[in-house]
């Protein structure tokens, strides 16, 4: 089936961002130029449909860091490739991060495609259903003013849902959501596959054909339930 490559910051710190999440610009170009010969990148939306295509690839970025138009966005326009940035309202306009200009600019660019990834990056599961509603509705909205376009794409912050997120976020007015092994894997919880600075090529072509979603991803997605379930309380039961 597709993959859904979730990438972050396009940079090279000394020390690895919170998670590792940083990826230089010269191994970016890399992945690149290898989807660009093996891969169909195809807009995240083509994702959506029933069938199954084993080529077919989409590149999402979260979060909304600067590097993402300044360093990313070249790159994706010398291969011609799409993205769908997935941006945290409340970091906009903040140090390293996009600004309202920018997301303006990027939401006219034919490559890009702009969603949203709540306001203030939380832990949805944790959160009581007002909260969450607020979050969802608030930050679609805060995307929409501010490009003059409709939001109707959405990332889970840390990957993370449930059935009752799934459900809310369909009520919130979204299209589509997207987890990292989280949820039933369906329209609100589609899997992303994550990439960072430790994903050389070999690591890389593994994820994106497949077979790293078909072993750790879902031996972690098992692992970190089962620690949920024994070391926090359970999360609050999202209702109507």
């Amino acid at each position: 089936m597709s993959s859904i490559l979730v990438y972050h910051s396009i940079s090279a710190p000394a020390e690895p961002l919170p998670s590792a999440v940083d990826i230089s610009p010269e191994l970016f170009e890399r992945h690149l130029h290898w989807l660009s010969r093996w891969r169909e990148v195809v807009p995240l939306t083509e994702t959506l449909g029933q069938g199954r295509n084993a080529r077919r690839t989409a590149i999402t970025f979260d979060d909304g860091f600067q590097d993402n138009l300044t360093a990313a966005l070249p790159l994706l326009e010398k291969f011609d490739l799409p993205m769908t940035l997935f941006v945290s309202a409340g970091f906009v306009d903040q140090p390293g991060y996009l600004t309202k200009a920018d997301l303006r600019s990027l939401a006219q660019h034919k490559l890009v495609t702009i969603g949203a990834h709540g306001f203030w990056h939380r832990h949805f599961n944790r959160l009581p259903v007002k909260e969450a509603r607020s979050e969802l509705i608030e930050s679609r909205q805060f995307l929409q003013d501010s490009i003059g376009r409709q939001v109707d794409l959405l990332a889970w912050p840390f990957g993370e849902c449930n059935e009752g997120l799934e459900v809310l976020a369909a009520e919130c007015g979204y299209r589509a959501a997207w987890s990292v092994w989280k949820g039933s894997n369906e329209r609100f919880s589609r899997w992303r596959v994550p990439l960072g600075r430790w994903d050389n090529m070999p690591r890389f072509i593994a994820k994106t054909c497949g077979l790293y979603g078909a072993t750790k991803a879902r031996w972690h997605r098992r692992h970190t339930d089962q620690e949920q379930e024994t070391n926090q309380p359970q999360p609050t039961v999202l209702a109507a």
